[in-house]
């Protein structure tokens, strides 16, 4: 990883724990994102300028290869290329390593889900209400287990399957740089940004605390995410609550309504 000893605005010396500039005020976390982003963009330009300027081929067998007429600015970005493709070598490790993990859970909550909905039945699962979801009981409903089941074991097979295509990409993205062409720019799978929300849909708990992980990655995509996630594991959690102390109002008004007298 990267240590920044300088701040990324205003070039002023700064501790390895500061978060903000004591200078500038940037905040530095941001700030080197933003520089990322712009040697990023500034690379792909300049590979494309490459190309135009030699038949269509960028680097070709000489890429990654100081070259006497390269500049400053070229030699920084073919660097920044390279500490990219690091990253994204560690990245796609940890891809299929959390794919691994989720793949068997993921698997067997969904195989339980589909054998509970074909033992409870369809037309008995459009029968339940809120008002069902409104005591402990509901937590062992055969028709709660089942959506809550199969929803968790769909959500967590498109996370496995968006994981697999975010390291397909990586490596993608590796051996583009070792080629010197334009590397690949990741960003969140589909697969894995569904999976995601209906995690946070069918058991808002875990969708919380997930939601609130991916707050703190500095992928744009996965906090936009993991926003995302908070939002609709609030909104359930929510609704489910109001729903207990509408049913709890109406027990205590039922318990203070005198008896009829005939």
């Amino acid at each position: 990883m990267k240590i920044v000893t300088r701040c990324p605005k205003c070039n002023e010396p700064i501790q390895l724990r500061d978060t903000v500039c004591m200078s500038c005020g940037a905040d530095l976390i941001q700030a080197e994102l933003e520089k990322k982003k712009d040697l990023q963009e500034d690379s792909v330009a300049a590979r494309r300028a490459a190309e135009v300027a030699g038949g269509g081929r960028a680097g070709g067998a000489r890429a990654g290869v100081a070259n006497a007429n390269e500049s400053a600015d070229e030699t920084r970005l073919r660097v920044f290329d390279q500490q990219e493709a690091e990253r994204l070598t560690h990245e796609r490790l940890s891809c299929y390593v959390t794919a691994g993990i989720v793949a068997l859970p993921a698997l067997a909550s969904l195989i339980l889900g589909i054998l509970r909905l074909h033992a409870v039945g369809l037309a008995e699962i459009q029968t339940l209400s809120l008002a069902d979801l409104r005591t402990a009981t509901a937590f062992g409903d055969q028709r709660v287990i089942a959506l809550v089941a199969t929803g968790v074991g769909l959500a967590g097979c498109l996370a496995f399957v968006g994981l697999i295509q975010r390291a397909i990409g990586a490596g993608r993205a590796i051996r583009e740089v070792s080629e010197g062409a334009r590397p690949t720019i990741l960003s969140l799978a589909v697969c894995t940004y569904w999976g995601l929300l209906l995690t946070a849909f069918f058991c808002p708990p875990l969708g919380l605390i997930v939601g609130i992980a991916l707050r703190f990655s500095a992928d744009e995509d996965i906090k936009s995410a993991g926003g995302t996630m908070i939002i609709i594991s609030a909104v359930v959690i929510g609704v489910l609550v109001i729903n207990a102390l509408l049913s709890l109002t109406e027990g205590l008004k039922s318990a203070e309504t005198p008896p009829a007298t005939g």
